[in-house]
């Protein structure tokens, strides 16, 4: 039988797979009780869904902040690439596959694609999101167990390099932005 993970076990178990690959980048652990580390202004944590529960699993995604302020929180999963998506995709079918389904299986009431009511199978809420994997989308990840954490970690170790690279001093610095604006506005005043 696969147990759920919960919460806390979810921040501590990560971070135990990520830290060290995180210290070799120069990152530091935060010791906030989650799965969260800090490089001089940025701080990049795990994020777990609030609709996460021990019958149909959780999913998590993943943040960073560069700089100050809300409005530089940035879904990270983003920047993944096709061939990124491909496998990300096949991993996640795989891990819903392998999801427990309850038994008996309840009908419960979901929104459907027009508004209407629709009964579906509770085990089935839990299905892969094929959708998120076609783009540039906000991707959460799906889970039950430890096994699949290892899993969705072995898939984001390998790309943690690309995907915590600093993005340009434009992109995170408010100052810089403002600098060029006045600049731009200024060929557009009489002389």
């Amino acid at each position: 039988m696969r147990d759920y993970v919960k919460s806390k076990d979810f921040h501590r178990h990560m971070r135990s797979l990520l830290a060290s690959r995180f210290q070799e980048l120069g990152w530091e652990s935060q010791a906030t009780g989650k799965c969260s580390f800090v490089l001089g202004r940025r701080v990049f944590w795990l994020q777990i869904s609030q609709y996460s529960n021990s019958v149909t699993g959780a999913k998590f995604t993943i943040n960073m902040t560069e700089g100050a302020g809300a409005a530089s929180d940035t879904r990270i999963l983003r920047q993944l690439d096709d061939s990124d998506r491909a496998a990300g995709k096949a991993l996640e079918e795989l891990i819903i596959s392998r999801l427990p389904r309850p038994d008996p299986d309840p009908d419960v009431e979901v929104v459907g694609d027009h508004g209407e009511t629709v009964l579906v199978k509770l085990g089935d809420l839990a299905k892969a999101n094929p959708r998120q994997w076609d783009g540039p989308a906000d991707v959460w990840l799906p889970y039950f167990s430890r096994s699949d954490l290892d899993d969705w970690a072995a898939f984001l170790l390998p790309r943690l390099d690309r995907l915590v690279a600093p993005s340009s001093p434009e992109a995170t610095d408010p100052s810089l932005w403002a600098q060029r604006l006045r600049r731009f506005t200024g060929l557009f005043r009489s002389k």
